[in-house]
């Protein structure tokens, strides 16, 4: 911990923690050594140098067999055994890139004002949170002027929306939420209200997933209904 008043509680020292980093190092430079391995790539799927532990006294670890597992079948030297092509995330279809970034971009470079209404689903996932990097990008933990970005959504939307926005921006919801809403949240604002139009009772109904505001720090918030569990771990 980083809290002197509650690290005099631990018997530890960091310097234990490093000591056991480097002989963990040690020891394993040791057994690659044995092994003639010179590098952790080269170990990359040699399941050959894998050998199943016995254990005759214990019924049940005695009949796993894990032969199927340690097999490798045969391949040419074109095959990788560890990663070798770049993952598509799809972060271009992110609603983030795809327009709130290109709306945004006068109040990150210029400090504009900016109000948007925007249609959202619960495959939109983070809503806001790379517009909210590029703010903290620029600005630090100072952020922008309040409500700088206001972005007003309308419908369902999908997990953490708003996770990690900063100070400087408002993200209005008239829905609902998936779970991790305000995950980070760092100085900006979250609003969640049901439909205009909806006749039941706010109070009485579920609003916000599981573990809304997971490890937030600052901020404000204000959800009119329900959230789920964990709330604001």
């Amino acid at each position: 911990t980083q809290d002197e008043k509650l690290r005099k509680n631990f018997k530890g020292k960091p310097e234990y923690v490093e000591h056991l980093m480097y002989f963990l190092a040690r020891e394993f430079r040791e057994i690659m050594a044995r092994l003639g391995i010179r590098t952790v790539e080269e170990m990359v799927g040699r399941v050959d140098l894998l050998r199943q532990k016995v254990v005759e006294d214990n019924y049940k670890l005695s009949r796993v067999d894990l032969k199927r597992i340690l097999f490798r079948p045969y391949t040419d030297a074109s095959v990788g055994h560890y990663h070798r092509v770049e993952q598509e995330h799809g972060l271009n279809k992110t609603l983030d890139m795809a327009k709130l970034l290109r709306i945004c971009r006068p109040a990150i470079e210029d400090k504009k004002p900016i109000r948007a209404k925007l249609a959202i689903n619960n495959t939109n996932r983070v809503v806001g949170t790379m517009v909210g990097s590029e703010v903290t990008r620029r600005y630090g933990t100072a952020g922008l002027p309040d409500t700088t970005i206001k972005l007003s959504f309308v419908g369902s939307a999908g997990q953490s929306f708003g996770a990690f926005i900063p100070k400087g921006m408002t993200l209005e919801l008239e829905g609902d939420a998936n779970d991790y809403l305000g995950k980070g949240l760092s100085g900006g604002r979250i609003i969640a209200y049901p439909p205009r139009k909806s006749v039941f009772e706010a109070d009485c109904n579920v609003l916000i997933g599981n573990v809304a505001f997971y490890g937030a720090t600052s901020g404000e918030a204000y959800i009119n209904g329900c959230a789920g569990e964990r709330f604001a771990v």
